[in-house]
């Protein structure tokens, strides 16, 4: 054999060599991986704007926390894609006859896995600590309130009594009950949530008080496990690395090897990072124009942006009044002009799957929030006095300064001056200050966002009850007085549309815009999954091909 053939051959020779080591070496799915085009074992790279403060499930609150421990964690429910309540662990449940008693029938060989190759079966007995943590005086969870339906968890809440008194019950390994104090229609969407999550006994007990804190103390159950977290409060290039759980990708194979956060607080360098390929996907708030020209990109509507007046003032104290300005809205021009993400929002509540899912549909008339240009010429002749016409002269919108779409409310104060011939100029204003002169009613009109961090239609109607604003909606005010009481989903959507059908027919509220929170991701990306309410984006089945 001649040297120079020698040469061509030897590379080939190493290739197979190595392929045979490997497999020799190699768990199965790793082999299945080398030898596949398939788009799994990617590391996907993503940033965010802040470091997560804390990934327990029992009190992660900010989106950051939210958006990585949902990624970590698996619960007895889940939804799926189209927004439709599913089981996860669970294999299967009963409900009795009064709606007071919930039985969980949990599927085995799910494990929990951490840093240092700690793995333990995943058990009833898991999610009775978990729940035994989330309404210990000690844990001080900022989520307990929400599951007070459950017998004893309010008196345990307060220490009035010990968490081992709560009714949430391991019948045996695989076996788990749940017994209520009064029935909430809500309560399986609640074990969807976060808070609801399991605990691992014995590694909480190993963690040293710094359990979701560190990558250390951090136990996972979920598609993926904490493996390192920079969180470095001095410093520079933080980050966060999660890494595919093998004692769940052996029930439910996970797709990725894993997912890298990056924390990068500044938006501009996050934008750049992604159309210049450093992260695979970059996700826009409800509020930030995303840069949608040209990449892939998934919408998700859990927002609705619409103006408010403040009702101190006497013109707007007047319901016609209100009601001429919402029919001045050339909602068609308003289209027009705006960006084909953002759609026309007809009521408080926005159109999503997840809430049709739970039945919900505004029953109010449509033509409330319709155009109607000639009758509010009509009406603006000779319903509001000269005095009152006067009085709107130099008012102004209010508008948060991190909106993203503000420049095209042109369109609105564009339609209202061609009616009333008076201009109303947009004040952009931080967002510290723009809290605070929302609460204390120091604006004439201001540009409202409506927000469910849960799919849950009480969300959106929540302020207009509470008295946040210079206007109070009963209707609103007495659904949210039964929240959590709701014996089904019919009271609790019937309830929610009364309330929406008097804050629009009262014209409190005109609905402008449903905003999306968009991902944004590499054209060689498929199967990312985004929850626009919690902001999170599931990469459990993402692959990069």
């Amino acid at each position: 054999m001649t040297a120079a053939r020698l040469r061509r051959i030897m590379p080939v020779v190493f290739i197979i060599c190595a392929a045979v080591i490997f497999v020799a070496c190699a768990p199965l799915e790793a082999v299945v991986e080398f030898f596949s085009d398939d788009g799994t074992g990617h590391i996907f790279k993503i940033a965010i704007d802040s470091d997560p403060d804390c990934l327990d499930p029992q009190l992660a609150v900010d989106k950051n926390s939210v958006n990585i421990a949902k990624n970590l964690f698996a619960g007895l429910m889940d939804y799926d894609e189209n927004g439709k309540l599913v089981c996860r662990l669970a294999e299967d449940y009963t409900v009795s006859n009064d709606g007071l008693k919930y039985t969980f029938y949990l599927k085995e060989g799910y494990k929990w896995h951490a840093v240092g190759d700690f793995e333990a079966d995943v058990t009833a007995q898991d999610f009775v600590f978990g729940f035994r943590r989330l309404f210990d005086p000690k844990t001080a969870s900022p989520h307990a309130e929400k599951y007070y339906c459950i017998n004893g968890a309010e008196a345990a809440a307060r220490g009035l009594i010990g968490t081992e008194n709560i009714g949430v019950t391991a019948v045996d390994d695989y076996m788990l009950e749940f017994t209520l104090g009064y029935r909430n229609a809500e309560f399986l969407y609640l074990l969807a949530e976060l808070p609801a999550m399991p605990c691992c006994e014995e590694f909480f007990e190993t963690s040293g008080g710094k359990y979701g804190l560190e990558a250390e103390a951090t136990c996972s159950n979920g598609p993926f496990y904490l493996r390192y977290w920079l969180h470095d409060p001095y410093g520079k290039n933080n980050y966060v690395r999660i890494r595919r759980n093998p004692g769940y990708s052996e029930m439910s194979y996970v797709s990725p090897a894993g997912v890298n956060y990056i924390v990068t607080p500044d938006a501009e360098e996050r934008n750049s990072d992604f159309l210049n390929s450093a992260t695979d996907a970059a996700l826009f708030s409800g509020s930030s124009a995303a840069p949608i020209d040209g990449n892939e990109y998934i919408c998700g509507y859990a927002d609705t942006v619409g103006l408010i007046f403040n009702e101190k003032i006497k013109p707007f104290s007047n319901p016609e009044i209100r009601q001429i300005f919402s029919w001045a809205v050339d909602r068609e021009t308003l289209g027009a002009s705006s960006p084909d993400i953002l759609l026309d929002a007809g009521g408080v509540v926005p159109k999503n799957p997840a809430l049709s899912q739970k039945g919900y549909s505004g029953t109010f008339d449509p033509e409330v929030t319709a155009s109607n240009k000639a009758m509010a010429e009509y009406k603006w002749s000779f319903v509001p006095t000269d005095s009152e016409k006067s009085e709107l002269i130099g008012k102004t919108i209010m508008i948060p300064s991190d909106f993203g779409y503000g420049e095209y409310l042109s369109a609105l104060t564009d339609c209202w001056y061609s009616v009333f011939g008076i201009h109303f100029a947009a004040e952009f204003v931080n967002p510290r200050d723009y809290e605070n002169r929302l609460k204390s009613g120091d604006y004439d009109i201001a540009l409202i966002t409506l927000h469910s961090d849960s799919a849950d239609p009480l969300d959106y109607i929540e302020l207009f009850g509470s008295g946040e604003f210079t206007f109070r909606s009963a209707a609103a005010a007495s659904a949210i007085s039964e929240r959590g009481r709701f014996g089904s989903m019919t009271l609790l959507n019937y309830g929610c549309s009364e309330a929406e059908k008097e804050i629009l027919g009262e014209y409190h509220f005109i609905p402008i815009w449903q905003v999306p929170t968009v991902l944004c991701f590499d054209e060689d990306a498929q199967e990312l999954r985004l929850d626009a309410f919690s902001g999170t984006v599931y990469f459990e089945n993402a692959k990069m091909f």
